[in-house]
């Protein structure tokens, strides 16, 4: 990947497309946890590339450009977040059913998607870098700008909420 960015870096749009297709289902599940609806996703995702395309020469080091490019996403997604505040975004019963007949959208995350969804924004983004990013504790930190520590404390929290949450569920009480 180090490769593609200083090649990007120095103008090669080929490898810079090459970075985003590399990433673009990571940008997707990223943005999904600040975001419900796809349009609204895909504006972010497509702002985030033109900004990133624009500014990619003032990246000092290759190795953090995922870092660096999904800080981007998430500071675009919580500006149209607050931008749109005042709108619904939360997903409905019809718009449940046709995302998961859709056919671009059924793999496992959205298992993983759906299992999150009750959870605060914050804990969403961080499971998600977490489990299906792959990310540690100590980069999320860096990306989120939060205390490694904090970080451990909710993902242990959001595990517990949702462990509870399972284990009412499969209870058979509401």
């Amino acid at each position: 990947m180090e490769e593609l960015v200083k090649r990007a870096k120095n103008g090669d749009d080929t490898a810079f497309d090459e970075l985003i297709l590399s990433i673009k289902k990571e940008l997707y599940l990223i943005a999904k946890t600040k975001l419900n609806n796809d349009d609204d996703i895909a504006d972010c995702i497509s702002e985030t590339i033109l900004i990133t395309y624009k500014n990619i020469k003032k990246l000092k080091r290759n190795e953090f450009f995922k870092t660096w490019i999904i800080r981007i996403l998430i500071n675009e997604c919580n500006k149209f977040y607050k931008k749109n505040a005042k709108k619904s975004i939360s997903i409905d019963d019809n718009d449940l059913e046709n995302y998961l007949v859709s056919e671009e959208n059924f793999d496992n995350n959205l298992s993983f998607d759906i299992v999150i969804k009750d959870l605060e924004p914050d804990e969403k983004l961080i499971l998600t870098l977490f489990y299906c990013s792959g990310y540690t504790t100590k980069e999320i930190s860096k990306i989120i700008k939060k205390n490694e520590n904090t970080i451990r404390s909710k993902i242990s929290r959001a595990k517990n909420k949702l462990k509870k949450k399972y284990e009412v569920h499969e209870g058979g009480e509401q």
